[in-house]
């Protein structure tokens, strides 16, 4: 479509892409099977080349300038996830690069990786990421999914189990634990589940920074299954090639550290 707008063939405006990607030393679109999409140097560029057209010669601060306040980066990831490493990397963001554009987006790890794929988010922090070819994962932490309860509990009064039956985690879990309460009380929100478990309502099944991030003292049960996550930066390979990106994927090591 954009090759017949303007009157060439679609090799020829690729090619012409390519040749522009180079000349700046960036990568300009995220590539994917539904599309493409700008990449957050594209979307600078877009932004200077629409008001400096006649002066294209100045476009060439891309893929070195970290001064410059107009770069607009999309980091995504759950929001229990953010609450513990957003912050931190935030603020070393703005530490460095005290003009940049942060976009935040939340929701399961699955919908942001899906996101990534196709250029909606430039960066995630993803648990338990699926591989696959047109993404960089790089894992970069750990956390333990396990059976928690109050800290002071009676076995028979405890007849229930809080937790999100929508992740696979809790399904794992669930199956592999003989003589469970067959009493469930679902919800989205591991916030909700570490206060319900604090009020002696039943187990919860939580993840162990969770329940750190929680301050509250709930007891993890030994003996009953847990699952290991895995957590990783994930991001296309577009992603990363020039120093605004570069400390980006650095913030974000750090706020593990």
């Amino acid at each position: 479509e954009g090759a017949q707008k303007i009157e060439i063939s679609q090799p020829a405006l690729s090619e012409s892409i390519k040749r522009l990607e180079k000349d700046l030393g960036c990568v300009l679109f995220y590539r994917s099977r539904t599309g493409i999409s700008l990449t957050s140097s594209g979307r600078l560029f877009h932004k200077k080349a629409t008001t400096f057209i006649s002066a294209a010669q100045g476009l060439d601060i891309l893929a070195n300038d970290t001064t410059v306040g107009e770069h607009s980066i999309t980091i995504g990831c759950h929001t229990t996830v953010g609450q513990y490493t957003l912050p931190k990397a935030v603020a070393f963001l703005k530490r460095n690069i005290p003009g940049i554009k942060i976009n935040l987006s939340h929701d399961l790890s699955r919908v942001i990786q899906a996101k990534i794929q196709k250029g909606d988010v430039d960066i995630g922090i993803i648990i338990n990421a699926t591989e696959v070819p047109d993404l960089v994962i790089k894992e970069i932490a750990n956390d333990i999914v396990s059976v928690w309860s109050p800290p002071s509990y009676k076995i028979k009064t405890l007849n229930t189990i809080v937790c999100n039956t929508d992740l696979f985690q809790t399904a794992s879990i669930l199956k592999k634990w003989k003589q469970k309460p067959e009493n469930i009380i679902s919800t989205e929100s591991l916030e909700l589940i570490c206060q319900m478990v604090k009020e002696g309502i039943g187990y919860g099944i939580i993840p162990s920074r969770a329940v750190k991030l929680s301050s509250l003292k709930l007891k993890e049960m030994s003996g009953l299954p847990n699952f290991k996550d895995s957590i990783s930066i994930v991001y296309r390979p577009e992603f990363g090639k020039n120093k605004v990106e570069k400390l980006v994927i650095e913030a974000i090591k750090k706020s593990f550290a």
